[in-house]
Parts: C-alpha cells; structure tokens; sequence
C-alpha cells in the first residue's frame, strides 16, 4: 500500500503539533505505521509552520512535493505558500480565515481564493473557527473542527481510519471536559461535512 500522506499547515498557536499527535495516534490505534514530522521550527504565536503525517509503511518523514493526498491548511495563506505539495488529486480543506502579521500587507480571503482557483486547486472550504467557538465558546479547537471536516469529505482517510480511531487519537492527547468538548466538536464538524460531501 502507497503511504497516505496528510500536511497540516498553519500557523504557530493554532494546534497544529496537537493535530499530528492526533493524527498519529488515532493511525497507531487502526494498526498503521505511521512518522509525524514538524517542519520549519518556526512554531512561535503567528510563525508559519507545517507537519507532516504520513500513514503506511516507509522510512522518509517528510512528503515529497507534489504528492500529499490531503492538505489541511488553518489558515488561508499557507495553502499558497506551500502549494508545490498538492498534486491533481490533492484534496485541499481550507479554514475560512487569516491571520495577518503585524504591519503586512496581506491579501483577502477572496484574493487567496482566486489564486488558488487560478492553479486548479480545488478548495473544500469550512469555518472551523466557528464551528469551535458555537461548542466551546473559543476558537481554541478549530484544529479538531477542520480535523472532523476533513475526514467526512474524505474517502482516502476514512479507508485508513475509522471514526473511533479519531475519538482514540482525541483521548490520547485530551482528558476530562476538555476531552469531552472536543469531541462534540468533532462530531459536530464531522457532520458538516456530510452534508457537504
């Protein structure tokens, strides 16, 4: 089996670490082998950063440019910055936001759109952040809500995963109210997703 290979990209303080470990665990849970890499340490508040998950067996940790089979992007501007990684197939779910730095010029939503449009990648498009602040009342957990997104319109994941494995790969990282919470939030994106599907 070719390895399924997922990149996470955003920016530090979104819980993009949280999301891999999620990840990892959730692919160890359904019995795959799997390496999780963290590129660019730059994982500071407001630096950009990606990790890599790659589920299946094989040695290389980091995802070869153009052939990631899912890219998870927290913020919009990190899918353009890191497009040489999606392929024709790539599904590409994007959070409906940004995060400008201070003092840039920084291009809208809809301009980002646009760009990606231009390249023909096809963006499935999703308010995590909302979707996390209607359950928690924060945008603490957008990176479970594009997680339980992602998996809904995805048959590549979903033939890895079962959806339990993503509540175990939750409790592996997550306790008490706050594990509690982020599985609502999960299941909450999650169906979103199915009606998007």
């Amino acid at each position: 089996m070719p390895r399924y290979n997922i990149f996470l990209a955003g920016v530090g303080g979104q819980g993009l670490l949280t999301l891999g470990r999620i990840l990892g665990n959730a692919a160890i849970e359904a019995g795959h082998d799997v390496t999780v890499a963290e590129v660019h340490g730059l994982s500071q508040r407001g630096g950009t950063l990606n990790v890599q998950v790659r589920i299946g067996p094989g040695e290389a940790p980091t995802i070869p440019r153009g052939a990631v089979d899912l890219f998870i992007a927290l913020e919009a501007l990190e899918v353009v910055r890191y497009s040489e990684y999606i392929g024709p197939e790539t599904r590409v779910v994007l959070n409906k936001f940004i995060w400008p730095p201070p003092l840039a010029k920084y291009p809208s939503l809809e301009t980002i759109l646009e760009k990606l449009g231009e390249k023909n990648i096809k963006i499935h498009l999703v308010d995590a952040n909302g979707i996390s602040k209607k359950i928690t009342g924060t945008i603490i957990s957008a990176n479970i809500a594009i997680l339980g997104y992602a998996y809904a319109i995805d048959p590549g994941l979903q033939k890895l995963l079962e959806y339990k494995h993503l509540e175990k790969g939750l409790e592996k990282v997550f306790r008490g109210k706050v594990l509690e919470l982020n599985k609502k939030v999960l299941e909450e994106a999650y169906k979103e997703g199915l009606k998007k599907k």
